[in-house]
């Protein structure tokens, strides 16, 4: 008990003085504050670890444990009890990085869903909800195995992980499953559809998935075409995709040969709307590491991982929305691609991140089979959009295409 006194003294002075020099003295309330916090964790930890002291000898004496040893200290040293609430009361930016989530949007979803994910006591007592959102949390941000996060916040690691066959086998020699997205022009995801097989076709999980059903089966009630002077026509309401996808009233795609001065402007155009839906996957994947590395556990399990992690990212991009982009966390100033004012692009810094990342979900495919289009409806939209981006051209789109003469 003295050697930890003598520690949390000098630990207290070191403090003080780190703050001093970097000119952020500590006040005198803030100072009661954090002596009380230090006492109150002393006193906690000095009572735990005489209670985990206690537990470990009668393991010894009967030979067997209902809990591991190293899972007896949970409230002792395990993050939700240790680390968490200090970063919580000193540290948001560090609570952000640890749970991709401020305090107050963590209270607000804890909130929403404790109902949900609490558990009652049985045997021995349950794991608090708070406790279980942060495990889920932490796991979606790090994108560490299951056994770092049990041994982080002392939990025992209960998951099995069942072996799939060949049904999900891609090209990549591997097990996969595709994410199929729609993203809006803020980076949200407004369809989402997880489960299609890795080695499977885009368009053939385009058309297997239920935005493709409603889209093919004209349900989705689009808004009516909006006339627009520049073409004095009626464009229609549009999707964009590539060429792996059936060029169609509603869904745009670029031109597969862009040899025709006009058909290289479309291309560029359409190239920078469909920056926006690489930037919404890139942010998620920077955000949610867990994109980063191959998911052990069960198609379901995966399957319910990638959808918590897409509703997340909308989650953090609503609550942010009418916050100005400097005061931002989730997404700041300067990490999506930006055009600056003379076209040039200025790429994010989750670009930074992601850079080394060969197999995140940003790998293109190299060759993409070409599907017939509908040489009428939707060659004809197309014709009247890149009659538009010629009669309403940017200053810049010119620059960079020396052989195109405006």
């Amino acid at each position: 008990m003295e050697l930890n006194v003598r520690s949390l003294i000098r630990n207290y002075i070191l403090f003080n003085l780190q703050r001093e020099e970097d000119y952020d003295p500590v006040y005198e309330d803030s100072r009661r504050t954090i002596k009380r916090l230090a006492a109150f964790n002393l006193l906690k930890r000095n009572q735990l670890r005489l209670q985990t002291i206690t537990a470990l000898a009668k393991m010894r004496k009967n030979r067997r444990w209902w809990v591991r040893p190293i899972f007896l200290d949970r409230k002792l040293a395990g993050a939700w009890f240790s680390l968490i609430p200090v970063m919580r009361e000193f540290d948001e930016e560090a609570f952000f990085n640890f749970l991709r989530m401020t305090p107050a949007c963590f209270d607000w979803l804890l909130e929403q869903i404790a109902h949900l994910i609490t558990k009652e006591d049985t045997r021995r007592e349950s794991i608090s909800a708070g406790e279980r959102l942060a495990v889920t949390l932490r796991y979606l941000a790090s994108g560490d195995s299951q056994i770092s996060i049990s041994y982080l916040f002392r939990i025992s690691d209960r998951t099995k992980f069942p072996m799939r066959g060949s049904e999900l086998y891609n090209y990549k020699f591997g097990n996969s499953i595709i994410l199929f997205a729609v993203s809006d022009a803020k980076y949200k995801f407004i369809a989402v559809d997880v489960g299609a097989r890795g080695r499977e076709h885009d368009a053939g999980v385009f058309d297997r998935s239920d935005f493709g059903k409603l889209y093919n089966n004209h349900q989705l009630q689009l808004p009516p075409s909006v006339y627009n002077p520049d073409v004095m026509e009626s464009l229609p309401y549009v999707f964009l995709g590539d060429s792996a996808f059936t060029l169609d009233t509603h869904l745009i795609l670029p031109f597969d040969s862009g040899y025709k001065p006009e058909e290289i402007v479309f291309n560029y155009r359409l190239s920078r709307a469909r920056r926006v839906v690489e930037n919404a996957f890139g942010i998620l994947a920077s955000r949610f590491r867990i994109f980063r590395s191959s998911m052990i556990g069960s198609e379901t399990l995966v399957q319910n991982i990638v959808l918590s992690a897409t509703a997340l990212h909308n989650l953090h991009l609503m609550r942010e929305d009418s916050i100005p982009p400097r005061q931002r966390l989730y997404l700041p100033e300067g990490y999506a691609d930006v055009y600056e004012s003379n076209g040039h692009l200025k790429k994010g810094r989750w670009r930074n991140e992601n850079k080394d990342e060969e197999n995140s979900i940003l790998k293109k495919l190299e060759s993409q089979e070409m599907v017939h289009a509908n040489v009428l409806s939707g060659t004809a939209v197309r014709e009247k959009f890149l009659d538009l981006f010629i009669k309403n051209s940017l200053p810049w789109q010119y620059d960079d295409l020396p052989d195109v003469i405006p």
